[in-house]
């Protein structure tokens, strides 16, 4: 055959027939045959073929991936690199009731057939109700299948950080304290915004605070007196309560519950082991995780907790998931980690107490909690926090102030104070309405200040001074009205000044 076999390059099989001569039968039966025989074998890709005799090999061969493969059997099927599909009951599907679509990739030398020793699929599902649909992976490595993992939102992760389910994950935003020193109790304490702390012990001190550890900002808890010699309830711990509506996304309670990923940096002085416990309000649904703090050093922890399926999740404006990071705690009986169970202990066999020695401060920061597997690397976490200006909108639906972000409540001053002029005799003089911006969560408890004495329960008036006030009604989410009982008889033509707070927290 005159193709060459190394090069395909294909030589004429008879010398060329001179002009006007009559063509003998060998030179042309040699000549038909050759070309019969070239047209019926694979052309090689050199002169413009694939080099094979059917569509894998020809893939193969001139490197192409496999549009739509068809799969009965995730198992066993032979997998080419390109797009796949498959319908409902395929064995070894990540569910057995959906179909399909998703994308393999080979990690490997192509071959026909193919060795299929390492092989990754991405799966999304075509039945459930997202659009896009939730994503599946599962891994083929050396040879063996590992599970499928994912369940998650086929969403960028940018989007779902920046959507992330927390809120004042970078503890900047601080309208109540400002920053000062919080001497801590058994009584929630809130340090930041969203996030409060407390300890049980019988002779130990903490205090906590808004922070800044190598420029960056964080709550800290610390000991002013050690808590040596824990006994069974004792526990220092920040919590973090997220609203079920936030929640609600999750699913959980039900067979399609989604997990989420918990991603935080943490600094403790003393190297220990904490358990991070995730909760629902009902107190009868609870996972444990443990975290490792080494001493003097920034540590980035990740977690990734299943989906609950079987529990009660609040999804409206009540508490929908609780969230404490134990830093030291002691249960009679420790939880399982890894697990979800009804105990909700603060130990487990492996956890230490961190606040033991005169010393112990521990911190945390760049805290975020994401629906899915997907966690951010040790680079992303600090850069996607929600701006400072969105987390403080986000958390003025739970606790506002009229004073400046600057002035603690309580703090004798007319800066921001709300003010109305009072006119005619009434004895009941409306003192001004406080609005909420943005809508509250629930209709908050709401105390009043005298901006110009700082005494609770009064108004300051231009022609009397303090005067006695009280909310006229008891607040909605949008407005609370504040009234004054004119004891002193009538003042006219003259201007009440208060402030407020708002508390409507989970």
């Amino acid at each position: 055959m005159p193709r060459n076999p190394g090069t395909g390059v294909y030589t004429k099989p008879s010398p060329d027939v001179i002009t006007g001569t009559t063509i003998e039968s060998t030179v042309y039966n040699t000549f038909v045959g050759d070309v019969e025989t070239d047209l019926n074998t694979p052309r090689p890709v050199s002169s413009g073929g694939t080099g094979a005799t059917n569509a894998d090999g020809a893939l193969v061969n001139v490197s192409g991936e496999k549009a739509a493969q068809l799969v009965a059997d995730y198992n066993t099927h032979l997998w080419m690199p390109g797009s796949f599909r498959s319908a409902a009951a395929a064995n070894g599907a990540p569910n057995a009731t959906s179909s399909f679509v998703g994308t393999a990739y080979i990690n490997e030398p192509l071959a026909n057939p193919p060795t299929n020793q390492n092989v990754v699929l991405e799966a999304r599902d075509q039945n459930d109700t997202f659009v896009p649909g939730r994503t599946y992976v599962r891994e083929k490595k050396a040879g063996v299948w590992g599970p499928w993992t994912g369940n998650i939102y086929a969403a960028s992760f940018d989007a779902l950080a920046y959507s992330g389910m927390q809120v004042n994950g970078a503890m900047e935003v601080s309208q109540e304290t400002g920053g000062n020193l919080v001497t801590l109790s058994s009584t929630e304490k809130y340090i930041v915004d969203g996030w409060s702390a407390a300890f049980v012990h019988a002779t130990a001190g903490l205090a906590a605070q808004q922070a800044s550890l190598s420029g960056v900002t964080n709550i800290r808890m610390f000991v002013t007196t050690p808590m040596t010699t824990l006994a069974n309830g004792d526990v220092a711990r920040f919590r973090h309560q997220v609203e079920g509506w936030r929640v609600k996304r999750l699913q959980w309670g039900t067979v399609n519950a989604v997990p989420i990923t918990i991603s935080f940096n943490t600094y403790s002085v003393v190297a220990g082991v904490g358990v991070l416990r995730v909760g629902n309000a009902a107190g009868n649904r609870f996972y444990h995780a443990e975290f490792t703090v080494p001493a003097g050093a920034f540590q980035t922890v990740s977690i990734t907790i299943p989906g609950d399926t079987i529990g009660t999740w609040a999804t409206d404006n009540t508490i929908g998931m609780s969230i404490i990071a134990v830093y030291a705690g002691k249960s009679a009986t420790p939880a399982t980690p890894n697990a979800w169970s009804a105990a909700g202990a603060t130990q487990t066999a492996a956890s230490t107490n961190m606040m033991a020695s005169a010393s112990s401060s521990v911190y945390l920061w760049n805290f975020v909690l994401l629906p899915g597997t997907q966690a951010p690397t040790v680079a992303q976490l600090p850069l996607i926090m929600r701006p400072y200006d969105q987390e403080l909108f986000i958390c003025r639906r739970y606790w506002q102030k009229t004073y400046a972000y600057a002035d603690a409540p309580g703090t004798a001053t007319m800066r921001n104070a709300l003010t109305t002029r009072i006119y005619g005799t009434d004895s009941f003089a409306p003192a001004g309405l406080l609005y909420f911006t943005p809508e509250m969560r629930s209709a908050p408890t709401c105390v009043i200040y005298n901006p110009n004495t700082s005494a609770s329960g009064q108004i300051h008036n231009s022609a009397a001074g303090a005067l006695v006030a009280a909310f006229t009604n008891p607040p909605d989410t949008k407005y609370a009205g504040i009234q004054v009982n004119n004891q002193a008889g009538a003042i006219a033509n003259s201007s009440n000044y208060a402030h407020a707070t708002a508390d409507a927290r989970l």
